[in-house]
């Protein structure tokens, strides 16, 4: 790979968010027709991650966190990988119409918007900062997310967990 061929950071947002019960939700367009606790359900009894049309929900190790960093990057093709220096991560498809992207959690009235133009990605969403599994006794305790995002070329991809914090 060359020089020109290597993937280009083309995008950075930085945001203090909020999560509660333990997930947050990643969507675009209106969902009145999707139902978020049976997405929630899916999530739950499975890898910790799962999609309903537009809505895609991601669970946390920790219980909450009122001031979680979170950092969303949108690359021009799939960027290197670092797994290694995150505790979670997951893999899914985004398709974001003109509606935009948004970051939400149960319980919360923060509807974060997040600079993602229309488009079809693939994403990596990464956490790390992890000490506890459920109730940390904090609502503060310091873990942080990162989205990735780049274009997608063919199919839809399952949400998919690729690394688990063992806690």
């Amino acid at each position: 790979m060359t020089k020109a061929d290597e993937p280009v950071r083309e995008h950075v947002q930085e945001a203090t968010a909020v999560y509660d019960h333990g997930q947050f939700y990643l969507y675009t367009d209106v969902w009145d027709e999707i139902d978020p606790v049976q997405i929630t359900h899916d999530a739950i009894n499975t890898d910790g991650v799962a999609q309903g049309g537009p809505l895609l929900v991601v669970l946390s190790p920790h219980q909450c966190n009122f001031a979680v960093a979170l950092r969303v990057e949108r690359w021009s093709a799939q960027p290197a990988g670092d797994l290694d220096a995150w505790q979670e991560a997951f893999s899914a498809s985004i398709d974001v119409d003109e509606f935009g992207l948004l970051y939400e959690s149960t319980t919360t009235i923060q509807n974060l918007r997040l600079e993602v133009p229309a488009g079809r990605y693939t994403a990596l969403i990464t956490g790390r900062g992890f000490v506890h599994r459920g109730w940390p006794g904090s609502t503060m305790p310091g873990d942080e997310w990162r989205v990735q995002l780049w274009p997608r070329d063919g199919a839809h991809r399952e949400p998919a967990r690729l690394k688990a914090w063992a806690g």
